[in-house]
């Protein structure tokens, strides 16, 4: 079977990223068998260190240019056949900095469906309307709020759409109807994250799973803004620090570049850090994945918010770090699919942080127990339900 898998991720980054990246390695190991033909925008390369296998990497599109989405949605129907199911692999409001190119890629599905006379797919990680978006730092006017409910109405209507997680799938079915089934696919990132390691083993022996290190090291990765509550975390590690505890503070990932301020915030609170006692990596490429995490005994992921699955918390559990998380409703039901064994917190308590770290520095953390060979093949067997799902008649009535 030929899919036709569109992506679409942040502008200004010049090679795929994690979220596309993974679900193409992970649709390659998929049976039955796809040939996966890829669009993303121009300028994408794909990662060296990974195998290209079943895919066909069209860079074919440009950010900010509603015209040539057009064209490379209709070029990739053309591609795939009428007989061929196209995907895409959806990130909200991220094709530009432009309204018109955002609502041009927002309806983008509903034009596959007239050109082709077929449902496409749409792999949804969020949809805006179900989430409360004042709490992730937006405030969008009236009208662009009816504006967007209006997108992700035809959005709903016109594709056939897949959620993560089932509470995704009864908040947008109860919003907008249409067509909406849950496929979790656990570890989905952690994939490449794999691939990596296994590219790098000849390197030097991977630290044992639940090692300690030395000194011990606790992991921060994200994209930084306000969903996110590094000002809470920031004064317990300061604490902690100022109590002589012995630990490594990596901090990694990029900055919401819709929040610019947030950067200068955050830098100005690692001031109050002792030197040497912490390091910021901004955007490490995928490769990195087993060192960072492989390398790490403890992540935090202190959500004020989250609209489905976490990433960072897939690639920790893949990994055996012991994770620390706010307690956020999401990030619960995704624990339970991953079985990672967090620890929760209630959001903001800097005292629950404290204990809850000072637990991790004793090694008294659980961790995920269940092997990465056995985390693969649950990955590798979510993507076959996915790949048999795709494979059904596309047609919708």
């Amino acid at each position: 079977m030929r899919l036709g898998l569109f992506e679409n991720f942040y502008p200004e980054k010049d090679r795929l990223g994690t979220h596309s990246t993974s679900l193409a390695l992970l649709l390659q190991r998929a049976e039955p068998e796809l040939t996966i033909d890829l669009a993303a925008p121009l300028g994408s390369t794909w990662p060296a260190p990974f195998p290209l296998g079943r895919v066909e990497l069209h860079p074919s599109w440009k950010h900010g240019d509603a015209g040539s989405l057009l064209h490379a949605a209709r070029a990739l129907s053309r591609r795939t056949g009428r007989g061929g199911p196209v995907l895409f692999n959806w990130f909200p409001t991220c094709f530009g900095e432009n309204r018109a190119a955002n609502a041009g890629g927002m309806v983008l599905p509903a034009l596959v469906r007239a050109s082709t006379r077929r449902a496409p797919f749409v792999y949804a990680h969020n949809f805006i309307e179900t989430q409360d978006v004042g709490r992730l730092g937006y405030r969008p006017s009236r009208s662009e709020r009816l504006g967007l409910a209006t997108f992700e109405r035809l959005l709903a209507r016109s594709a056939r759409v897949i959620v993560p997680l089932e509470s995704q799938r009864r908040s947008v079915a109860a919003l907008f109807g249409g067509s909406v089934v849950a496929r979790p696919l656990p570890f989905t990132e952690a994939i490449f994250g794999h691939l990596a390691q296994e590219l790098r083993r000849s390197e030097g022996a991977p630290r044992p799973p639940g090692g300690p290190r030395s000194p011990y090291r606790i992991l921060l990765f994200g994209v930084w803004g306000p969903a996110k509550d590094l000002g809470s975390v920031l004064p317990v590690l300061e604490r902690l620090y100022a109590e002589g505890r012995r630990f490594e503070t990596v901090f990694a990932g990029s900055f919401n570049r819709f929040f610019p301020e947030y950067r200068a915030r955050f830098e100005a609170s690692l001031a109050h850090l002792p030197t040497g006692a912490w390091r910021f990596l901004e955007n490490p490429p995928d490769e990195a994945t087993p060192e960072l995490f492989g390398g790490s005994d403890l992540v935090i992921l202190p959500y004020h918010a989250i609209a489905g699955p976490s990433g960072v918390m897939g690639l920790a559990a893949f990994h055996n770090c012991a994770i620390v998380a706010y307690d956020v409703p999401e990030l619960r039901e995704y624990d339970a699919i991953l079985d990672a064994r967090t620890t929760f917190v209630r959001p903001g308590d800097a005292d629950q942080l404290y204990d809850a770290i000072l637990r991790g520095l004793a090694g008294e953390l659980p961790r995920s127990a269940e092997s990465a060979d056995s985390k693969v093949a649950r990955a590798v067997l979510a993507a076959r339900h996915l790949a048999e799902y795709l494979s059904l008649d596309p047609e919708n009535a």
